[in-house]
């Protein structure tokens, strides 16, 4: 149960990240929707209604300004409980881009994957950690990318989500060496039924069989009180590309 928890969603104003938000408000959660842009973040806000939510702008590859949003969310609510991380979108590179395309992709998928997870996941662990009942809970939404060199056009997006797959694993890792109750864990879900992917899941059947946002939810929801949740988990799907 989730009830009355406080849970920081970053990246919220993504696909993913605006159903997780959703689940979660509706599941009686305590909800803090950031993202870099304040647009999308009032409109995700109304929808859900200013009760028992928060949205607060924050570029989460700046350490000051995620330990402002952790702030923020405890002297709102009185603790922090969760960091959901969920950043970025998958771009294709193949070995039929040009050297310059893998560069500037590359660096980009550096500042919108691998960044905002290695600094928001960073910076909430100390924050856990500082707290007096030393808990908390980690979860970052990587990709099955991460895993899976078969994937064609995954050659700057799979290496990128799998840095930041490799960072929450080592982190926790080091948590439980310290004894911390402060958990993490790299979740890794095949293509998922969002707007985004609308044009791989162009039929019905394929959206029905890919990876729906809201089974994420559950599983965090379902994990949520766990002290030995899964450090990763992979969300496989039916759909053949």
């Amino acid at each position: 149960m989730i009830q009355g928890k406080t849970i920081i969603v970053i990246g919220a104003s993504g696909n993913i990240g605006s159903v997780l938000s959703r689940v979660f408000h509706e599941a009686g959660a305590n909800i803090v929707l950031s993202a870099r842009t304040s647009e999308k973040l009032e409109v995700l806000s109304k929808k859900l209604g200013t009760d028992r939510t928060l949205a607060v702008t924050t570029d989460a590859t700046k350490p000051a300004m995620v330990e402002k949003l952790l702030l923020t969310a405890q002297n709102t609510f009185g603790h922090v409980d969760a960091v959901v991380i969920t950043a970025g979108r998958w771009d294709r590179l193949s070995i039929k881009n040009q050297p310059d395309e893998a560069r500037d992709l590359a660096l980009r998928h550096f500042e919108s994957l691998f960044l905002p997870t290695l600094v928001a996941a960073f910076t909430a662990q100390r924050f856990f950690r500082q707290t007096e009942r030393d808990t908390g809970l980690i979860i970052n939404i990587s990709s099955h990318a991460a895993i899976r060199r078969e994937l064609v056009g995954n050659l700057s997006y799979g290496p990128m989500k799998a840095a930041a797959r490799q960072f929450i694993l080592a982190m926790g890792h080091e948590l439980q060496l310290e004894k911390s109750m402060v958990r993490a864990t790299d979740l890794q879900p095949a293509i998922v039924n969002t707007l985004d992917n609308r044009d791989l899941l162009d039929t019905e059947e394929k959206r029905a069989q890919a990876v729906q946002p809201e089974d994420i939810a559950r599983w965090i929801i379902d994990h949520f009180n766990d002290p030995n949740i899964p450090v990763e988990h992979l969300f496989d799907s039916q759909v053949i590309l």
